[in-house]
């Protein structure tokens, strides 16, 4: 009768015992990763004329745009970006101490474009080297319309990465001479890859950035044909990262050589974007952990002090040109064109400011079968922003 209980007890312990000791499976760890992208983000000009380039009839972004700007970097999530149409390092250097997770690294050389817009790039990682290509020979008196500047990135102690930011030449001009500058420029690169595959075969090589055509372009095709477009995964609807007279269309790539395999890609399509084109991501994987550089967060955009200024008093307007203004004025007339929608605050428009809202954003002011700006006809109106200047006349433009 003593024995039952004690076997009882034995087996209640054993399966106690069983119960608490947690089951171990070896899991395998993660792959490790880096994320590059890359964003045209539309004229990033600062508050100075800079003798020499055209940037004076550039207006430059406002704060509210440049914050616009840094919300969407620290959101990306990052670790290298490159940039096009900057003006300078300074502009860009800028940006990034407002960005809650600065780069540590930012370079930008300066290329060929007339109005001064350069092509870039933000790093958590160091950049070992950089090589401008602005004097390559391309063709018939042709070079790089703006650059082609090729980074060389240290990821890890054992592990580089060839990094080229593009923005070719654009669809403006006739279109035969266009599409023959865009098809240099990709014989250009091609052969410039060709030459770093032969110095270093064991480095992969990523170029991305805005190549201002498709993907089935006979213009891009030296490129398509040499390296994977990593963004060709994206789903079909999502395949634009640019709206051309309404219809979206892909010319902002992510292309990569085939010894570096990418585990996804993306196109970010911003509600309210501070640039006319989309960001393009990629995430590739690497045989090692990558090692990026911290850097404390950044500081918040201050709201800057703007001047007082009448719509309609030219001497004092020019004064702040290319400074943040707060100007009023009675609207005369709203003015529409294929371009966008302009404010006059004069008869003789050119003797005043003009407030000018782009097409692309004339959405944010106006419903699609409404027409609300014409009601400010005969009314006081108050704007704020960068007062610029195109082809002699005071603008302000409102995104």
């Amino acid at each position: 009768m003593r024995v039952k209980p004690v076997f009882v007890q034995v087996v209640f312990v054993a399966t106690l015992v069983f119960a608490l000791v947690p089951c171990h499976r070896a899991q395998e760890p993660a792959q490790p990763t880096v994320k590059i992208a890359a964003w045209n983000v539309l004229n990033l000009f600062d508050n100075h004329d800079q003798p020499g380039k055209l940037d004076e009839g550039t207006d430059p972004k406002s704060v509210a745009e440049k914050r616009a700007l840094a919300q969407a970097i620290d959101a990306l999530g990052t670790d290298v970006l490159g940039v096009e149409e900057v003006e300078n390092r300074e502009v860009l250097e800028d940006l990034n101490r407002h960005l809650a997770r600065p780069f540590a690294f930012v370079e930008l050389i300066e290329g060929n474009d007339p109005r001064g817009i350069d092509c870039g790039i933000l790093s958590r990682f160091p950049i070992e080297s950089v090589t401008s290509h602005r004097l390559m020979p391309i063709g018939q008196n042709l070079e790089f319309a703006r650059d082609f500047p090729l980074f060389r990135l240290r990821l890890a102690p054992q592990l580089a990465v060839h990094v080229g930011v593009v923005h070719l030449k654009s669809k403006l001009g006739k279109k035969e001479e266009s599409d023959a500058w865009r098809l240099a420029e990709a014989n250009g690169i091609r052969a410039i890859l060709d030459n770093v595959r032969l110095r270093d075969p064991n480095t992969p090589i990523v170029i991305m950035g805005d190549f201002n055509d498709t993907r089935d372009a006979a213009t891009l095709a030296p490129l398509f044909g040499l390296l994977a477009d990593v963004t060709s995964v994206v789903a079909k609807n999502d395949q634009w990262t640019y709206q051309y007279q309404g219809k979206g269309e892909q010319i902002d790539f992510v292309l990569a050589s085939k010894d570096f395999a990418a585990k996804g890609a993306g196109i970010v399509h911003l509600e309210d974007s501070p640039s006319d084109h989309c960001p393009v991501w990629a995430e590739f994987k690497t045989p090692v952990p990558c090692v990026p550089v911290a850097l404390p967060a950044g500081k918040k955009l201050a709201e800057p002090t703007r001047p007082k200024v009448d719509a309609t008093h030219l001497d004092a307007l020019k004064k702040q040109l290319l400074q943040e203004v707060h100007a009023s004025g009675k609207v005369v007339k709203v003015h529409r064109a294929r371009s966008g929608v302009m404010l006059n605050f004069l008869e003789d428009y050119k003797k005043a400011l003009v407030v000018f809202i782009p097409q692309d954003a004339l959405k944010r002011f106006e419903t699609e079968k409404g027409r609300e700006l014409d009601a400010l006809v005969e009314k006081t109106v108050s704007i704020q922003g960068p007062e610029g200047q195109r082809d002699g006349q005071l603008q302000l433009r409102l995104t």
